[in-house]
């Protein structure tokens, strides 16, 4: 799943280099979808061996990739025939949750002792 999350996120950040093709809108549309399907499919599927912590956890990141990534879906979706300034604040929104995910893994890998 995180190999998915890593697909989803780099098209989206790399979705400004396509504007030359006119293609910007429909890879930010893409990895938004991708990773959308990942919290949807997190959601519904929880394995009850890891523990109800870890269930709750997992249903607040995945409610969390929800809520930050649907709007960036729908301004892609708005920015590809209508107003281009709608691709710009959704691939904002994705920039910040990209950041807010990679510090996570940071404190996770280098701060985080057992």
């Amino acid at each position: 799943m995180a190999i998915i999350l890593v697909l989803g996120i780099s098209f989206m950040i790399v979705a400004p280099l396509l504007r030359r093709y006119h293609r910007a809108s429909a890879a930010l549309a893409a990895g938004a979808s991708i990773v959308l399907g990942l919290a949807i499919v997190g959601l519904g599927h929880s394995d009850p061996r890891i523990g109800q912590a870890a269930i709750e956890a997992n249903r607040r990141s995945y409610l969390a990739m929800l809520v930050c990534e649907l709007p960036v879906l729908v301004l892609a979706l708005i920015s590809w025939k209508y107003f281009k300034w709608a691709f710009w604040l959704g691939w904002a929104i994705n920039v910040l949750f990209a950041l807010f995910l990679a510090i996570i893994v940071v404190w996770l890998e280098f701060f985080w002792h057992w």
